[in-house]
């Protein structure tokens, strides 16, 4: 995971082709270059797919993006999510499936796009038995949503 200057893509074409690595491109918040989902879509024409998303999709919500609408134009290129769900009023983590991200849609994107990317929940409100009791909640709430998805 990373977040490279554009110019320094192509570079990277040889090296992820070389080492036969793939590099996700984190899209920090405003004013990160990669906030907006197509300004990586721009960036990654013409690229190998070895070079992909790393889509944290809270920071897109907190961009005032889409989160859903943001997986399907990066189709074909996640390779990594930062998967969170945040509250409409606070901004802040909440469990997945209580806040304004629609996890179940989202879910649901990356079953329709067939990927398999590396999950990474994150959650960065609260700490001790609160945060642990919410991750939980949040594993729980996946759980649910894939078993919906398998049938």
């Amino acid at each position: 995971v990373s977040e490279p200057p554009e110019d320094a893509l192509s570079m990277i074409d040889r090296l992820t082709a070389e080492y036969h690595i793939n590099l996700a491109i984190h899209d920090h918040p405003k004013p990160s270059h990669y906030w907006n989902c197509d300004t990586l879509v721009k960036a990654l024409k013409g690229h190998s797919h070895r070079i992909g998303a790393c889509a944290d999709v809270g920071h897109w919500y907190r961009s005032g993006l889409e989160p859903l609408q943001c997986l399907k134009k990066l189709r074909g290129r996640i390779i990594e999510l930062h998967f969170k769900d945040i509250s409409a009023t606070t901004k802040e983590d909440v469990p997945w499936g209580s806040g304004a991200c629609d996890v179940p849609a989202m879910l649901a994107e990356i079953k329709h796009q067939k990927i398999h990317p590396l999950f990474a929940i994150e959650y960065e409100s609260g700490s001790g038995a609160e945060l642990i009791a919410n991750v939980s909640r949040s594993i729980e709430f996946f759980s649910q949503q894939a078993t919906k998805l398998a049938k």
